[in-house]
């Protein structure tokens, strides 16, 4: 009888050890897909615009930023090629009241932050239409991505900071130039938490697809791996939390764009798709409803999912949020 105790409670002993490894490993694949996601490589969509950025309505330069972040600077092309997309646009915003500059000249300058596992030239599509309307365009790799020598994703922890430091260097050369913050998804995330912290030191802030906070994109995303995972859901959470705090300092119950919404007093316009099942419309209607700002707009992407969410309906979507940018610029 005691030898069968003995063997029981060895047993159960090393069940609890093996349980522990398993949820100290899930912990740690888990924060590695959340801070270091694989970097996506030059696709050739990014190629063909780079090499003839003239037939897409562009000027692209390169440029790093005293902290090492890679960036684009791109501008409205004075001589545009077919430049199909600048034009639709442009044609687009002409069939209401707004006034557009001149083919080559700027209104204002948009931070374009990309989202979990993208790079900076996966914004190279939607900086035509905004150089279309008359904004110059920089789009920065984040930590964790693209070329950017920072290893791990911090979801604005970091972020907002070296932000703050490239937007600094980018206005040296045009001091005046208003400027306004794109995101999506993370990059979304991210451009409330930057705008939240200085709010006047922006002419506005559009975030796509973002969510209202970190931790609850990390438990949703647990829940999503087995029917056995639901149940241990939160247990897998913490495993994940605690290494990412471990690894880089990342509490993701502390990435809370909807406690941040609360101080945007700045021109705001949220766009969410109905069909996100990964990052629910709820969770856009929550940070809205949390902005005080008098000029907010909340956009619906009627069929939107996650991944699509501009494409869907990109011939409303695009002169929608230029209009709002161009409208912002107005005393």
């Amino acid at each position: 009888m005691k030898l069968a105790l003995l063997f029981i409670k060895r047993g159960l002993v090393t069940l609890a050890i093996v349980s522990l490894l398993a949820i100290g490993l899930v912990g740690w694949i888990g924060s590695s897909r959340l801070l270091t996601p694989e970097r996506r490589q030059l696709q050739d969509y990014h190629e063909e615009i780079l090499g003839a950025p003239a037939d897409f309505g562009v000027e692209v330069t390169r440029h790093a930023a005293r902290s090492g972040t890679p960036y684009l600077e791109v501008m409205p092309a004075s001589h545009p090629g077919r430049a199909r997309k600048s034009r639709a646009l442009r044609t687009a915003l002409s069939h209401s009241s707004i006034s557009l500059p001149p083919w080559g000249q700027t209104f204002g300058t948009v931070i374009l932050l990309h989202g979990h596992g993208s790079r900076k030239e996966d914004h190279l599509p939607i900086s035509e239409r905004f150089c279309a309307a008359g904004f110059r365009c920089i789009l920065p790799d984040l930590p964790g991505h693209g070329e950017s020598p920072l290893a791990s994703a911090t979801f604005g922890a970091r972020e907002v900071g070296l932000i703050e430091e490239l937007t600094e260097e980018v206005q040296r050369n045009e001091p005046h130039s208003p400027m306004f913050l794109f995101g999506i998804s993370q990059g979304g995330a991210i451009a409330i938490l930057t705008a939240a912290r200085d709010p006047d030191r922006w002419a506005g802030v559009v975030s796509v697809a973002a969510f209202s906070s970190l931790d609850r994109v990390v438990l949703d995303s647990a829940r999503s791996l087995h029917p056995v995972a639901d149940q241990l859901s939160p247990l897998l959470y913490h495993s994940v939390a605690t290494v990412s705090r471990l690894r880089v300092g990342l509490n993701p119950a502390a990435i809370r764009p909807v406690n941040a919404a609360s101080r945007l007093t700045l021109p705001s316009m949220i766009v969410h798709g109905d069909s996100d099942h990964y990052i629910p419309l709820e969770q856009g209607l929550a940070i809205f409803e949390r902005i005080p700002s008098e000029k907010k707009q909340f956009y619906t992407v009627a069929g939107g999912n996650h991944g699509r969410v501009l494409a869907k309906d990109s011939v409303n979507l695009y002169p929608a949020i230029c209009a709002f940018m161009l409208d912002a610029l107005e005393p």
